[in-house]
């Protein structure tokens, strides 16, 4: 791996973090390991239906915000007990290499006394319980790719759990689903400081398993694209709800619900044809 910039982002939004990822793998040109820490939000993959995958009901009574990343994969949870990476690099070749991104994010851990292993799904475990998953989003055209990982320090499990599971409704669809896990927080096996005092250490001891360039703090409000595409695009429910690969809505009285692009395209009530799939699924 060649040397990398290591990057902090001081923003909590969910949205602004995930709309920098995007920033920096289309607009710049380094090799960068950014970390960032997010407020309470459930994070489904680009490919996954929230309906499926999250308790829409439970995230909006604890106000949790749902969002959509870049990368394909399952869904996940943040909060400021949860740290996330994201290597954005250059790749020529082999572009998908889960590995090469999660061993040295293991080591560190390792030297910091956690002992944990790489899953066969490349997640890190401690014992059987994840503490982070990981997905990757290639783009061709720039040959960049991000692969993001989570760490669960000091998550709060229960509202994890809560969640992430969804509500019991009938869907049809070849949207990705989640693999689930039983998961813990790496605090439980040892007290390495609060969540930002955990980052720094962690920081420190992959320093000293790949080569750092540089490391700085940024602010992604105070980079117009970033801030656009947060507001344009991660904060809108277009991109969140409505890029929900096609799917079927049974709802309780057997009525089928065909819905393309966050909207009705078939139904036998035609009056229900051009809704948005949040007014009919309830």
């Amino acid at each position: 791996m060649k040397k990398i910039q290591i990057k902090i982002s001081n923003s909590n939004s969910v949205a602004l973090n995930l709309a920098l990822e995007e920033y920096l793998v289309t607009s710049l040109k380094e090799d960068i390991l950014l970390f960032y820490i997010n407020t309470n939000a459930v994070v489904i993959g680009k490919h996954q239906n929230p309906w499926k995958e999250v308790n829409l009901t439970s995230a909006k009574t604890n106000n949790i915000e749902v969002a959509r990343r870049l990368s394909g994969g399952g869904t996940v949870y943040h909060d400021l007990g949860n740290i996330n990476f994201s290597f954005i690099r250059n790749k020529e070749e082999d572009f998908v290499n889960f590995r090469e991104h999660i061993e040295p994010i293991s080591q560190a851990l390792r030297n910091l006394n956690v002992e944990n292993h790489i899953s066969p799904r490349n997640d890190i475990f401690i014992g059987e319980y994840k503490i982070s998953g990981n997905a990757e989003h290639v783009n061709n055209s720039k040959k960049r790719i991000i692969h993001h990982g989570t760490l669960l320090y000091d998550s709060n499990i229960e509202q994890l759990s809560k969640n992430i599971k969804p509500e019991p409704i009938q869907i049809k669809t070849h949207a990705v689903n989640s693999v689930r896990s039983p998961v813990k927080n790496i605090r439980s096996e040892g007290d390495l400081g609060d969540t930002e005092a955990f980052l720094t250490q962690l920081i420190s001891q992959i320093t000293n398993v790949i080569e750092v360039e540089s490391k700085s703090i940024i602010d992604p409000k105070l980079i117009s694209e970033v801030s656009t595409l947060a507001l344009e695009k991660y904060s809108q429910w277009d991109w969140t709800f409505g890029h929900t690969p096609q799917f079927v809505f049974t709802n309780e009285n057997g009525v089928n619900f065909k819905i393309r692009k966050g909207k009705v395209i078939e139904c036998e009530n035609a009056a229900m044809i051009g809704l948005r799939s949040d007014e009919v699924i309830k």
